[in-house]
């Protein structure tokens, strides 16, 4: 760009400070991207390309938005995992400055961004920074609208592993981690949009990790001395020992960096980060990313999701308390005295009277946890202020609502929720009631407030009721009826003549512009005006901002005031919700004990039971540590088992959440863990099929699991050869139900019918079936969960109900038949009578079905008096064998 202009050159020293990035470049009324960035933003964006200097040898690529509509732009790049740096003009143009000097004020990424457009209010968006030292491994996470703010640390075996499990818990939007970290790389750089490496051929992030983008960072960022000093700067504190993290090297690492790249892209206070809070993984009841998906507690197969857990059970009226609900079901807790605390809450507000008056005031609650972040990174409107003074005008009728509470923690959120009157009286006095979108419009402070804002907004309105009733008397002086005084920002005020009336001009009249078809004038009376309206407008302007400005570093002393209302508030509303759900759907409070005893009577799958048309079957469930361990499900395809292990994992989430469940009671204990090994699906990307993916998912629940633990199995072994599938189901099962350190309670669900003998060897081993029955020759399933073994799985009556064709449901029958017929019962001592030694020989072989399914023809074939055939007759048989043979 040797023929760049000034401009250019200040963009291109603009762009080097920010690699990366795409940046937008203020000019005017509209933000401009040039050269890669334009290609990059003309294709993801679908605007036109266009080219500056197009004449030029080189012509530098170049499209631009308009400002206005920015942020609906920058939004689609962020959540397609770009990062966007904002540069705006810093000053204002004057008369000889070509060249206004411009800065980058904000960088939006993935991870910190804020605005309405870019997050869900009902979703949290993490940025997490991870640091390693071998295999010592720190995570941070932190929702830099809302400041919160965590972090742990993990070592030992399987520390990659669990970062993994750890990450896919949280899902974070953007993971930053250090450049130089090859290991991390190596993990991260599926979809990481590197610092100055954008992709050459400008693909956008594809198949990004947890749904995430990752981006390397500059090592200093993670250096150990550095993180320390501006954690205890940033908190005010002697050390970090308040925080749990003083001798934890790489969580300080990671939460340092974390901090500092919300600083540096934010470029604003970010004083409502006011805690770090330091967890252990396993201090909730641990649900990977596997089993979220498999219980469907956030996400659905078919994508609805109001057809999870958490869309039916989700009946918040604010998004802070959507989010916190949200938290409580990806992180259930183990801690008894807090469950039974919001039992207690629950049970309470289960009162229609006082839940209504509640959830009714909460309605009027804006999300007070992100204003008050917007507040600390001033990006807050006046209407945004608006909003925060309706929602504390609702605190005090919430706090007299819950003035006699009963429960511990409603008396504790009360405490917690401060009505601030001296800040809802100063909003009332300072903004205005119907403030404009934007400061420069005008209009934002009430009159009244600010007395030399007051002293010229009358100047401005006198000024310009004086030039209308300038423009009535030129137009009687000139006897020019259409004679208009208007104004425009290039021209300021003046007199607009048409062309047929230029000869009645007056000569103190001042030519100011030639149109076409009119002449523009002024005068020395109407720029006198002029000069005092505009001077007294553009000073309105610089001290509305200036009032706002402060306006809104009064309510930020109050930040730990509001964040501590904001945290009570949500969790009233999660509390309320939790209530209603039960109210509505018919939930009982759960029995928690210290035993290992799960005891459900009439359970229901709340998911299922929720869009169902039809009456849901309830069923009861018990499991222990010693006589049910291990429970053998078998039954009809089709018949209800998926769905009972589903729904007995999704009644002890609820109870660990601390919601009341689906069932007529339930004595449930803690459990620390839910393994499930649920459906099939290969793993392309890493060249897994789907056999090894069920291998290396049950590998690492046979590893893993404890005593505490609840296993859901359902139908191990599928994904191979029927006897080497039915031999690594058997081994399975013996080993979860042996293995004194991974002895947890299992439930098993499948069509191996062989495995029910196990119940008859291992003291822990019981059999239950989902009930099936046929009439007239159709099955009937009565999803009924009953002790005792399916003696079918129906598959052919479920085919039939699929719509196979008749002819393909009749040879099944038939190949079903002859399979029966030559079965080897291979767990049994001794072979079957009546199996000739050739067939025995040929099962126990593993030959294929094709040869057992034509065992028929064998048999005709025996059975031919071939002595008394003619010789058309034996061509006849041969014909229909060939036919028939497989």
């Amino acid at each position: 760009m040797d023929n760049a202009t000034p401009m250019l050159r200040q963009y291109l020293e603009i762009k080097k400070q920010y690699p990366g990035t795409i940046l937008f470049f203020r000019l005017g009324d509209f933000y401009e991207m040039f050269n890669e960035d334009a290609l990059i933003g003309s294709r993801e964006l679908e605007i036109t390309l266009t080219a500056r200097q197009k004449e030029s040898a080189n012509p530098i690529p170049m499209c631009g938005v308009p400002y206005h509509a920015a942020p609906g732009y920058i939004s689609r790049l962020v959540n397609k995992g770009y990062r966007v740096a904002i540069c705006e003009q810093t000053e204002a143009p004057a008369k000889g400055v070509k060249l206004v000097r411009r800065e980058v004020v904000r960088v939006i990424t993935p991870g910190t961004a804020i605005d309405s457009q870019l997050v869900d209010p009902k979703e949290t968006i993490y940025l997490a920074a991870v640091s390693n030292d071998r295999d010592k491994y720190g995570i941070a996470l932190l929702d830099l609208s809302t400041g919160g703010f965590e972090a742990t640390q993990i070592a030992g075996q399987d520390s990659l592993a669990k970062v993994n499990e750890l990450l896919g818990n949280y899902a974070p939007r953007e993971i930053i981690f250090p450049m130089s970290a090859q290991q991390l790389a190596s993990v991260f750089s599926g979809n990481s949009l590197a610092q100055g490496t954008l992709p050459s051929d400008h693909s956008a992030t594809s198949a990004p990790l947890l749904q995430g983008s990752s981006t390397p960072v500059d090592d200093l960022f993670f250096h150990l001395a550095d993180s320390r000093s501006n954690l205890v700067a940033h908190f005010g504190t002697k050390d970090l020992s308040a925080f749990g993290v003083d001798e934890k090297d790489e969580a300080v690492r990671a939460a340092g960096a974390c901090l500092r790249y919300a600083r540096e892209t934010q470029k604003a206070a970010i004083e409502h980060i006011s805690d770090l809070k330091y967890f252990e993984t396993n201090d909730c009841l641990v649900l990977d990313a596997v089993t979220l998906r498999n219980l469907e507690i956030f996400d659905s197969r078919t994508g609805d999701k109001r057809l999870t857990l958490f869309g039916v059970i989700d009946e918040t009226v604010t998004g802070m308390g959507s989010r916190l609900l949200r938290v409580w079901f990806a992180r259930p807790s183990i801690k008894r005295s807090e469950i039974q605390t919001r039992l207690a809450a629950i049970s309470e507000l289960i009162e229609p009277m006082l839940r209504q008056k509640v959830r009714f005031l909460l309605k009027e609650v804006a999300d007070l946890e992100r204003l008050t972040g917007k507040i600390n990174l001033a990006t807050a409107t006046a209407r945004d202020l608006l909003a925060l003074n309706r929602s504390l005008k609702q605190t005090p009728e919430i706090n007299a609502g819950l003035a006699d509470a009963a429960s511990l923690l409603l008396q504790v959120l009360t405490e917690n929720i401060f009505e601030l009157p001296e800040i809802r009286e100063y909003i009332d006095r300072a903004i205005a009631d119907e403030p404009p979108v934007s400061l420069a419009d005008g209009g934002t402070i009430r009159d009244g407030f600010n007395a030399e804002l007051d002293e010229l907004r009358s100047i401005s309105r006198s000024g310009k009721q004086t030039i209308a009733s300038f423009e009535e008397r030129e137009k009687e002086r000139t006897g020019i009826g259409n004679l208009k005084v208007r104004f425009n920002n290039v021209f300021g005020y003046y007199i607009e003549i048409t062309k047929g009336n230029l000869a009645n001009a007056p000569d103190d009249y001042e030519r100011k512009q030639t149109l076409a078809n009119a002449e523009r004038f002024t005068t020395p009376e109407l720029k006198e005006w002029e000069s005092k309206v505009l001077g007294a407008e553009e000073q309105i302007i610089k001290i509305e901002a200036e009032q706002f400005n402060l306006i809104r570093l009064r309510i930020r002393e109050e930040t730990k005031r509001l964040q501590a209302t904001a945290r009570a508030l949500a969790t009233l509303d999660t509390l309320c919700a939790l209530a209603e759900v039960a109210s509505k759907r018919d939930l009982v409070c759960p029995v928690l004990h210290d035993s290992d005893e799960i005891e459900i009577k009439n359970g229901r799958h709340p998911v299922v039971e929720a869009s169902l048309n039809s009456e849901f079957i309830p069923n009861d469930m018990y499991l222990n540590n010693s006589t049910d361990r291990l429970l053998i499900i078998t039954g009809a395809n089709m018949g209800g088992k998926s769905t009972v292990l589903r729904q007995i994992a999704l009644i002890q989430i609820l109870a660990q959440v601390g919601s009341f469940v689906p069932a007529t009671s339930a004595k449930l204990p803690i459990l620390d863990r839910i393994w499930t090994r649920v459906g099939a699906s290969d793993d392309l990307a890493s060249g897994r099929s789907t056999f090894m993916v069920e291998m290396t998912e049950t590998a690492a629940i046979l590893h893993n699991a404890t005593p505490r633990s609840l296993i859901l199995l359902d139908e191990i072994g599928r994904g191979t050869s029927t006897f080497d599938g039915l031999s690594i189901a058997w081994a399975v099962a013996e080993y979860i139900h042996n293995s004194p350190e991974h002895s947890a309670k299992t439930l098993f669900a499948t069509h191996y019918h062989e495995l029910t003998e196990l119940a008859e060897n291992l003291s822990g081993a019981k059999n239950y079936q989902l009930t099936a029955t046929e009439k007239d020759g159709d099955v009937v399933f009565l999803h009924k969960l009953q002790k005792g073994k399916a003696s079918k799985s129906y598959g052919i009556a479920v085919g039939k109900l699929a719509g196979l064709p008749p002819k393909i449901i009749e040879r099944a029958k038939e190949v079903l038949e002859k399979l029966e017929k030559y079965e080897l019962a291979v767990f049994a001592d001794e072979k079957p009578a009546g199996l000739g030694k050739a067939a025995a020989q040929r099962v126990a072989s593993q030959v294929s079905l094709f040869a057992i399914a034509n065992e028929g023809v064998v048999d005709q074939l025996r059975a031919l008096n071939v002595e008394s055939l003619s010789e058309t007759g034996a061509k006849e048989i041969l014909a229909e064998m060939k036919r028939r043979i497989v």
